[in-house]
């Protein structure tokens, strides 16, 4: 055994799967109608009855069909989770979360489950411990009113102050810019976390927009963790850290935020000029991050500051390949051709 283990299922009692798949034809209905069935127990899933009105869309490639309103009640889903360290049970309670589960019940001794959750609860907005026979972890988190949008330019927000507090530092040498810079990261943590969730509980609105919100949403996460790691090589390189290198990797820091920036906004405006001008930037700005810092690359240190600053450069341009793809999607879907 290894441990640990997940449990599925609806918080009123009935355990069963959380995503139901199931294959149908297509079927005649009259002289200029086509339909599908579904499972009649789907419909209480979903708070829906005989009679009751679905929005049909068609995307790319696909059909969608979403209830038009929600009239009952809908169910909470739950998982239970148990483990036998702190660490492992904190890891499953953060899965549970991004999962979209509604109710994260953790079949552990209230102490070490209280102790994996608050290890985590800062990270995980709409988070509760609950009272009850087990240690349960209620989500008061609203998907349908969160927009993934406003959530990507709060962590564009965020990636600029932390770039903003590293100029500080390089500027001044002061060390609490860093430490500000590592507190923030776990601001942008949050922010993750509650994107995924909302992107996972809502994706079956445009499964394509979703899957490109999750990319960029993850992009701007590894680019905060790359901030955040050459945060702390400064703390540690400390006074060893000469001037003429804070200048030269300020000048590497500086042009890795600009060019951060535009991708950010190349994704967020839908500019596709500027998604291509930052694609095309790329190769030649990864070969001057290597140049820059000149000598003073001479510390497996200052190679890790080099290696933070090309992660940041390869994730902002995924961002604009996604921006790049998003824009020509939406631009073959206005001029979509049926032959009849």
């Amino acid at each position: 055994m290894n441990g640990y283990y997940l449990v599925r299922g609806v918080f009123s009692g009935a355990m069963v799967p959380t995503n139901l798949t199931d294959v149908r034809k297509i079927i005649k209905i009259g002289e200029r109608s086509a339909g599908i069935t579904i499972p009649k127990e789907w419909l209480p899933l979903l708070g829906l009855s005989i009679g009751s009105s679905v929005e049909v869309s068609l995307g790319s490639g696909y059909i969608m069909v979403r209830p038009l309103s929600i009239t009952k009640t809908k169910p909470l889903y739950a998982v239970k989770v148990r483990a036998k360290d702190i660490e492992t049970l904190s890891r499953l309670i953060i899965a549970g979360y991004i999962d979209g589960y509604d109710v994260i019940v953790v079949e552990n001794s209230r102490d070490l489950a209280r102790k994996a959750f608050y290890e985590v609860a800062m990270r995980l907005p709409g988070t509760i411990a609950m009272d009850g026979p087990s240690f349960t972890i209620k989500v008061s988190v609203d998907e349908l009113n969160t927009k993934v949008e406003e959530v990507i330019t709060s962590m564009k927000t965020t990636i600029d102050t932390m770039f903003d507090l590293l100029m500080d530092y390089f500027q001044t040498g002061d060390r609490s810019r860093l430490e500000q810079l590592i507190k923030l990261d776990d601001d942008l943590d949050r922010l993750h976390f509650l994107g995924v969730r909302t992107i996972k509980r809502t994706a079956f609105k445009n499964p394509q927009d979703a899957l490109d919100n999750m990319i960029v949403i993850k992009s701007l996460e590894h680019i905060g963790d790359a901030l955040d790691r050459a945060s702390n090589t400064l703390l540690k390189l400390g006074s060893s850290f000469v001037e003429e290198c804070k200048t030269r990797f300020r000048d590497v820091f500086a042009r890795v935020a600009a060019y951060t920036s535009k991708s950010i906004n190349s994704f967020v405006t839908m500019n596709l000029d500027l998604a291509i001008k930052v694609l095309m930037e790329r190769e030649p700005l990864s070969r001057e991050v290597f140049t820059i810092p000149g000598t003073c690359i001479d510390t497996p240190e200052t190679m890790a500051l080099v290696h933070e600053a090309t992660v940041i450069l390869y994730e902002a341009a995924e961002i604009a390949e996604v921006a790049t793809a998003r824009i020509v999607r939406y631009s073959e879907e206005k001029n979509i051709q049926v032959e009849t």
